[in-house]
């Protein structure tokens, strides 16, 4: 079922009424993909997704972009996954639905594969430190090599 949830958000992001606007190069791992690319990459190449949700007016989810996301970024430790990050108020019903009709942001929503092929959810909510991101990475990294 969340199989049938990501395509449909998918394809939702791909028919135009969704932005999917880039602002860096789609070949490198950017923190700022859009989910499009995001989720196509995860699939590729056979990674984890991370969707971060927020808002440009939320303090706590522009210091989570800022702090823990960019230096996780610098250090190499989002390199396992594929890192998308979504504009509730951009994007509202592509947020609406990662989020499960949750409100509260920002949320860090981490899509992975179990060993039958179905897509397992895992969120952190709120302003989340380096170390929370980093064991739920290695969490779900771990679960994925089985």
């Amino acid at each position: 079922m969340l199989s049938l949830f990501l395509g449909l958000t998918l394809a939702m992001a791909t028919n135009g009424s969704i932005s999917t606007e880039v602002s860096h190069d789609a070949s490198t791992q950017t923190p700022d993909q859009n989910y499009t690319l995001a989720y196509k990459k995860s699939v590729e190449e056979d990674k984890p997704l991370m969707v971060v949700v927020g808002a440009p007016w939320c303090p706590a989810c522009e210091t989570l972009k800022k702090t823990t996301i960019a230096n996780m970024q610098n250090s190499g430790e989002l390199d396992d996954v594929s890192v998308a990050l979504v504009d509730r108020d951009a994007e509202p019903e592509l947020a609406k639905s990662l989020m499960q009709d949750e409100k509260m942001i920002p949320q860090i929503i981490m899509f992975s594969k179990t060993e039958d092929g179905r897509w397992s959810r895992r969120k952190l909510m709120g302003y989340q430190p380096v170390q929370p991101v980093r064991s739920l990475i290695k969490r779900v990294v771990s679960l994925g090599q089985g």
